[in-house]
């Protein structure tokens, strides 16, 4: 029987330290776009990165990848916490970063992420440096899915999305009153309100996107695509801390 990753991601990462995770039991919460960034603590340098909280999940998976193969991909989370200080001369390995190295096993190694709401829950908030929380309902927000299904496209890209995750990521941009999908999550499928033209909206976020400046206007579609241009600004940030960080070669 082949190993069951699945519980290996919820074992290891309910063991990880949960001070300072963000938890919403509710529907609803105050934080404008749903995003939230972490304290600076100053950027990513080769010797902090296996414990600065803004360390790229990708930028770790491939320093194990290039370090150590496949194998790492079935290595306990307390062997990881061994090797990696001994193997690249730093201090230690943080939690979430741990937390981060096992999503991106979890994606490497099962299809759940792109079958399961609550798999895609935990990893995506790995993915966005908050702990997973197994106890209470988190809500991402759609720039957060924006980059944790970047992160997916980059480790597998042939999974296809089950009907329950599509409808678990359009259920996020509702909830934003996002009402354009952008990619990489533009598989979902939106249910627009009847006051929002959405062909309009299409053709002006192209216009707004490709210009990088939000209109400043009081209509709806204005409304709409100072937030499309928020959070995909908000995925951008992540795209650019990645290069950053490959290239450390780490």
């Amino acid at each position: 029987m082949p190993p069951d990753y699945e519980s290996a991601l919820l074992s290891a990462l309910s063991g990880v330290k949960t001070a300072g995770t963000e938890v919403v039991e509710e529907e609803s919460h105050d934080k404008e776009e749903g995003t939230t960034a972490a304290p600076s603590i100053g950027g990513v340098t080769r010797s902090n990165i296996w414990h600065h909280p803004d360390a790229h999940p990708i930028a770790l998976d491939l320093a194990l990848l290039n370090k150590y193969g496949a194998d790492w991909l079935d290595w306990e989370p307390e062997t990881l916490q061994h090797v990696i200080p001994q193997d690249f001369g730093t201090p230690s390995l943080s939690d979430l970063n741990i937390a981060k190295i096992q999503a991106c096993a979890t994606l490497h190694l099962v299809d759940t992420f792109w079958q399961r709401w609550e798999v895609f829950l935990w990893c995506t908030m790995a993915f966005n440096s908050e702990f997973p929380d197994f106890r209470a309902m988190q809500v991402p927000a759609v720039g957060q899915v924006l980059i944790s299904c970047d992160i997916a496209n980059r480790i597998r890209d042939e999974v296809e999305w089950t009907d329950e995750v599509k409808e678990y990521v359009a259920a996020v941009f509702h909830h934003d009153d996002i009402f354009l999908a952008l990619p990489p999550a533009d598989f979902a499928h939106l249910t627009v309100p009847a006051v929002i033209n959405a062909g309009e909206l299409a053709k002006r976020w192209t216009d707004v996107r490709f210009a990088g400046k939000a209109p400043t206007g009081d209509t709806i579609l204005d409304e709409q695509l100072r937030r499309l241009l928020s959070v995909n600004d908000y995925l951008e940030e992540s795209r650019t801390r990645l290069q950053k960080q490959l290239a450390l070669h780490v």
